[in-house]
């Protein structure tokens, strides 16, 4: 049995790929405009984001149900030249820009394809954050502080599809995340605040088929190198990646990975 998978950019479409393979022929598409995994080598690399090039590849390959992966930055979205004229079409269909109006145009595209969407999760349950301490020492009593504020403030612009990240020094936001993603934001806030607290939730009502809030080494090692002390994740709601390496990472630097429920 086939799928379709629609590859954005990080890790996750290459676990998405080897977790289904296990029981499906998987099929993948993506743009050239992203920066994809160098583990990952698409059948399809499409010139522009291009709902007619889709559709005609859906006609083609014919499959069981479409399974989108990875990260896909809201750049795209205003850049020039980004979308043929299809994509163009579709974008100004969407009632605004927001990722939840534009989720739900993806959705209707699939519905009239007569294609059924499964959720990356499917694949991705060995990866979803525990709660606890995953690696690292305890916080300390100031750090919890700023972990339960930066929570609030986390849940409040996620739920706002303003971002999902904040990082927060004692008691003080300095850093909320845009449209950069949560790997700038990390950068911005540590540059101001060193030995702050990174946290990162997924909004209330998330929707688990495209968009699933996933840190991993890379934004570890942005905290080592900026002199972040702690990563608090939602647990249940968001994945946590490259797991050695984030415990190899933590044993060297002391920083704290924890998943905490709202």
């Amino acid at each position: 049995m086939r799928i379709l998978l629609l590859a954005g950019e990080g890790i996750l479409p290459v676990l998405v790929k080897e977790e289904a393979s296990r029981a499906f022929q998987v099929i993948t598409v993506s743009c050239r405009l992203l920066r994809l995994h160098p583990r990952l080598f698409p059948e399809y690399l499409l010139e522009h984001f291009s709902l007619r090039k889709l559709a005609e590849i859906l006609t083609k390959e014919q499959p069981y149900a479409v399974c989108c992966a990875g990260k896909v930055p809201k750049a795209h979205v205003f850049a020039f030249g980004a979308t043929d004229a299809s994509g163009a079409e579709f974008f100004s269909a969407c009632q605004s820009l927001r990722d939840r109006d534009i989720l739900g145009k993806f959705l209707e595209f699939f519905q009239k394809q007569h294609v059924q969407v499964l959720s990356p999760v499917n694949f991705l349950r060995k990866w979803i954050t525990r709660e606890g301490v995953f690696c690292g020492p305890l916080p300390t009593e100031e750090e919890w502080h700023d972990i339960r504020y930066g929570l609030r403030i986390a849940r409040f612009l996620a739920d706002e599809e303003i971002g999902q990240t904040v990082v927060v020094k004692r008691g003080t936001i300095v850093a909320l995340e845009g449209a950069e993603g949560t790997d700038e934001t990390i950068r911005r806030g540590l540059a101001l605040a060193r030995g702050g607290v990174v946290v990162k939730v997924a909004r209330s009502n998330q929707d688990f088929f495209i968009d699933i809030p996933t840190v991993g080494a890379e934004t570890v090692r942005l905290l080592v190198e900026g002199g972040g002390r702690v990563l608090a994740l939602e647990s249940g709601r968001t994945l946590l990646v490259d797991q050695e390496e984030v415990q190899e990472l933590s044993k060297r630097s002391g920083v704290t990975v924890l998943g905490i429920t709202l």
